[in-house]
This record gives structure tokens, C-alpha cells and sequence, in this order.
């Protein structure tokens, strides 16, 4: 049994944070059912595409069951508050506005179910002269300070190769969630989570903003080094390798990697290189030294060279070399999901981090297609046949009369 066995949550959610954390519970055994407007939500046709399918959509919304319902109708609001009645979490990021609007605020499900938590994720969270403003991953990594921290001391900010602000939305909305159910668990009653993006990565800068205040260090992009540990990536025959801590490394490790590049002198008591402040002092030469050597090597080689003297270090690995990275096969980080008419197209998506013992996380359903279980769900909530075909007629949901035994390889 998986750790969120016979917890139920509402999906309410489309482009990414939602779905992300949605995801995550799911990944754990919850019983996440994706409730979609008729048309679907947004990201079923966002790119990049393949095939007919979204590689964006698939990779958010694995291991959930699908119903399309119209809650713009009365029919769809009383197919909804039955859902709301058995669920334990509702999870949203649409707008500030949109949940009350279609009757899922917190005051609204929670007069239904008083067991019930909500989740909702938005750019600047539900308070403060922001709450009404649009939001993306940009604005987020703009406004947190991200970008200007990001890139290299004489180029521009620079953004983060994929979308931070809201996979750490989705990833603290997770904890908020599972925060919300064990305080529930104590008092019978669920709780309002506000996530805002804005403050999730705000909450990840650390002593930067101390710097800031206090020191007045507010340029702090720092490009491939780190002035702290003094890090750094070096050239290779084919990419680069990068090197941690090279220069404040303990005496037995620096005498290693002083005689790995050849420069075994600079190993011994009497060397100006021997002592960290010594190498501070000479930091340029000691980079022209070590870039001498690796480019001998390839990133790979130096890598594991370098590894075997306990420096810790790594190829700079473009996504090809991730997907083929012995490592992360064997910590299952790649998976696969089937998906198609007749499963013919195989969509490589990323595994589950957080691995707990004795909870299977690695066999995934695909994405369900719209309205994919609608009728499934619905005769759980108790309605008739007849009733069913009637809101089907009617388009109050949209039943997707295709199942199979779908799983991940």
C-alpha cells in the first residue's frame, strides 16, 4: 500500500505548479482525479508536441483519472460538491478570482466538506497589493531577484533553463498539502494553503539577502564560480568539467590534486600553494594549471580522475548525456510512460525523487485522456446509468469511452 492510499484529491489545475504538485501526491498513491473543463485543460495543447501530444502536459499529469465536467452548470455543481464530499484535498492555480467565481473557494467547499484542505497556488499568493496581478515563471524569476543573480558578472540577467518558480511552487504546495492533512488528521477540520511563486523562490535565497541588507552586496551574479568555495567549470576536449572546492580543500586532498595536474610541488609545506590563502593569492595561476590538464582529458575522464581523489567534481552534461548518465538510470530518474490510440508512443518523463522505503512509485498510468473516466467516477459518486447518458447528452461532462491497462515499462 502507498503512503497516500485513501486520500483523494481534486485536481483543479493546468499549466504547471497545479499539475506538479498534483503529480506528486498522485506519485504516492493518492487518488488524484483531474477535473477539466469540456474543452480540456490548457496544456493538453501546449508545446512542445509530439505526435499529437503535449510533452508538456504529459509531463505533469501521470498516475491521475480524468472527468470533464461543465461547472458553469447546476447539474455540473452538483456533480461537483458530490466529489467535494469525498475528497480530502482540492488543489488549484487558477486566478486569484476564478475559484470563487465557479464556486470552489475555500468558504464554499469547506461549508460542503469541513475535512476537506485547499490548496491554491497563484503568482503573489492571496494577500498583498499584488494578489490581482498575472503571473509567469518570468515575472517570478525576475521579480525574486533569481535572474539578477543568475549569468555572468559582465552579461545581463540570465534566466533558468526550465520553469523554477513553478515547479517549487508545485513542490511547496506538495508540503502544504500533506501539511494541511496531518493537521487535519490532529483536529478533524482542513485548512487553507495560500502558495505564492514570489515567495517560494524568495525563500530559497538564502544569505543573499542578508548580503543585501547589511553589506550592500546586491550584484551578486558569480557566472561558472563561486567566490566562497572558489568552484569552477574548466575546460575539456569535449565540454567541461567542474571543479568544487579546489582552492580550500583539506592538506591531504589538495597534495592529490596538486600532484593529479602535474604540479606535485605545489603539494609541499614550503609551496605559496600550500595554504588556502596562498592559493586565493594565486588563484590564476592555479586555474591556468588546472585548465592545462583537463584539457588533456575529456570530461568524462577528468571527472572520474578526479573523483578517485576524493574532489568533487562532474561533466557538464547537456540533456542527451542525463538521459544516458548511469546514475540517474540506475535511481530511475527516467521514466516512460505509453501513450497513443495503442500505446505506440513511448514520452520519457522524469521519476520520482523522494524515494521511501517500501512505497512503490515506479510503475506510472499516462496522463488521462478528456474525460477519460468520467463515467468510472461518477458511478463511484452514486448516480444512475441514465443519468450519466443524460449529462453526457446534454455536455454537462464529456465521457471518453476509451480505457486499457496502460503502465509504464
Amino acid at each position: 500500500m502507498s503512503i497516500l492510499s485513501g486520500i483523494r484529491v481534486l485536481d483543479l489545475t493546468h499549466y504547471i505548479a497545479g499539475p506538479y504538485c498534483s503529480q506528486i501526491l498522485a506519485d504516492y498513491g493518492a487518488d488524484v482525479i483531474k477535473v477539466e473543463r469540456p474543452e480540456g485543460e490548457i496544456g493538453r495543447t501546449s508545446a512542445p508536441m509530439h505526435d499529437d501530444i503535449s510533452l508538456y502536459f504529459a509531463s505533469e499529469n501521470r498516475n491521475k483519472r480524468g472527468i470533464s465536467i461543465d461547472l458553469k452548470t447546476t447539474e455540473g455543481k452538483e456533480i461537483f460538491q458530490r466529489l467535494v464530499e469525498t475528497a480530502d484535498v482540492l488543489v488549484t492555480n487558477y486566478g486569484f478570482e476564478v475559484p470563487k467565481r465557479l464556486g470552489f473557494d475555500y468558504e464554499a467547499i469547506s461549508a460542503i466538506n469541513p475535512r476537506i484542505s485547499m490548496v491554491h497556488i497563484t503568482g503573489f499568493g492571496k494577500t498583498g497589493p499584488y494578489k490581482n496581478y498575472g503571473a509567469y515563471d518570468g515575472v517570478i524569476q525576475s521579480m525574486s531577484g533569481l535572474a539578477e543573480l543568475t549569468g555572468h558578472p559582465d552579461g545581463p540577467p540570465t534566466y533558468v533553463g526550465f520553469f523554477i518558480a513553478d515547479h517549487i511552487a508545485g513542490l511547496q504546495a506538495a508540503l502544504g498539502s500533506m501539511l494541511a492533512l496531518f493537521h487535519r488528521e490532529r483536529t478533524g477540520v482542513g485548512r487553507f494553503v495560500d502558495i505564492s511563486m514570489l515567495d517560494g523562490l524568495v525563500s530559497l535565497l538564502g544569505f543573499s539577502v542578508a548580503e543585501a541588507k547589511l553589506h550592500g552586496i546586491t550584484s551578486q551574479r558569480w557566472g561558472t564560480t563561486d567566490r566562497f568555495e572558489l568552484s569552477k567549470a574548466f575546460p575539456t576536449k569535449d565540454g567541461y568539467v567542474f571543479v568544487s572546492s579546489y582552492l580550500n580543500c583539506p592538506d591531504k586532498k589538495w597534495v592529490e590534486l596538486s600532484e593529479l595536474i602535474g604540479k606535485s610541488e605545489w603539494g609541499k609545506s614550503n609551496s605559496s600553494f600550500y595554504t588556502e590563502e596562498g592559493r586565493f593569492k594565486n588563484r590564476e595561476v592555479l586555474e591556468k594549471s588546472i585548465s592545462e590538464w583537463t584539457v588533456q582529458h575529456s570530461k568524462e575522464e577528468a571527472f572520474q580522475l578526479l573523483q578517485q581523489k576524493g574532489i568533487a567534481s562532474s561533466p557538464v552534461n547537456d540533456l542527451e548525456e542525463l538521459l544516458n548518465n548511469p546514475q540517474i538510470q540506475h535511481r530511475e530518474m527516467i521514466q516512460t510512460l505509453k501513450m497513443g490510440e495503442n500505446d505506440e508512443i513511448v514520452v520519457p518523463v522524469p521519476g520520482v525523487p523522494i524515494k521511501i522505503q517500501e512505497n512503490p512509485s515506479t510503475k506510472f498510468t499516462p496522463p488521462p485522456k478528456l474525460g477519460e473516466h468520467s463515467e468510472e467516477i461518477l458511478t463511484e459518486l452514486g448516480f444512475s446509468e441514465k443519468e450519466i447518458r443524460d449529462y453526457q447528452t446534454n455536455n454537462i461532462v464529456k465521457i471518453e469511452n476509451w480505457s486499457d491497462t496502460r503502465m509504464v515499462d
